[in-house]
């Protein structure tokens, strides 16, 4: 049993070890609950916060919350993964924009790229789950980042239908910086996360804004596209903010051991 209890963090082992051995001591495990302690193990590892914080520090900057508020944050968090993978495919997307055929009209030439429209719009599908979730963790007291996020949510989809229409653009990241500002003053965000996304969306957009007004590449579709491939690596870091800022989790306010043991389960037929 002490082998199997080994396979906890520490922080677990500190705080349920002791009661989980005992019980242990009392009845033995058998091969179907030292499955059961094996599997407990490997959700202990993926969900380290679910140690009661009575045997270890709180979280840093996050107070207690309530069970249900708890699972609410943890739904928040899966959403902040959705936005993980909406990077992916923007960086997805542009690669495949960025080696579209080439296409001839009069003396212009440009790259299709019509392919890349389902990833960039998929992407931008994906960053709104993840301002989502923005809008489950911010307190009903931040309405102006709530607004924020939920401005730039349904922005975001319509400017990723026509990447070229900066104006739906400017209005999203408007709405993503007021996000991070108002997450900062309602102490969700730290300002170095506001500040990784608010640097690269005012950057990208910048660029973004250059190439589609013509004088990059003197209006030649196809010179046109090293420069917005500077203007894609520089808005990346937008989703990858959004999705981290939704990953850590509070302690929950009650003690409950009993879930803790809740792992070895009765044999059946007992």
């Amino acid at each position: 049993m002490s082998a199997l209890i080994r396979l906890y963090p520490a922080a677990w082992r500190a705080r349920y070890g002791p009661e989980l051995e005992d019980l242990a001591a009392l009845r033995p495990l058998g091969v179907r609950g030292s499955i059961d302690v094996v599997r407990g193990a490997a959700d202990a590892h993926l969900h380290p916060e679910l140690v009661d914080p009575v045997g270890r520090p709180a979280t840093v900057g996050l107070a207690p919350v309530t069970r249900q508020r708890f699972e609410d944050l943890r739904v928040a968090r899966r959403l902040g993964r959705a936005a993980w993978i909406g990077a992916g495919l923007w960086l997805v997307g542009w690669v495949i924009a960025a080696n579209g055929p080439i296409v001839r009209d009069g003396a212009n030439e440009y790259r299709d790229g019509a392919a890349a429209m389902p990833f960039i719009l998929l992407a931008m599908v994906f960053l709104s789950a993840g301002l989502l979730g923005q809008l489950v963790r911010l307190p009903s007291t931040a309405r102006v980042g709530r607004i924020g996020a939920a401005v730039a949510a349904v922005m975001l989809p319509i400017w990723g239908l026509g990447p070229w229409n900066m104006m739906f653009g400017a209005i999203a990241l408007a709405g993503l910086i007021i996000l991070a500002i108002a997450s900062v003053q309602a102490r969700q965000w730290s300002w170095r996360a506001a500040g990784a996304l608010a640097l690269p969306a005012l950057a990208g957009a910048g660029v973004f804004a250059w190439v589609l007004s013509g004088l990059a590449g003197a209006g030649d579709g196809v010179e046109r596209m090293e420069p917005m491939v500077v203007a894609v690596l520089a808005f990346t870091p937008i989703w990858l903010v959004i999705g981290g800022t939704l990953q850590a989790l509070p302690p929950v306010v009650e003690s409950d051991e009993v879930a803790a043991l809740a792992i070895v389960r009765e044999p059946s037929g007992a």
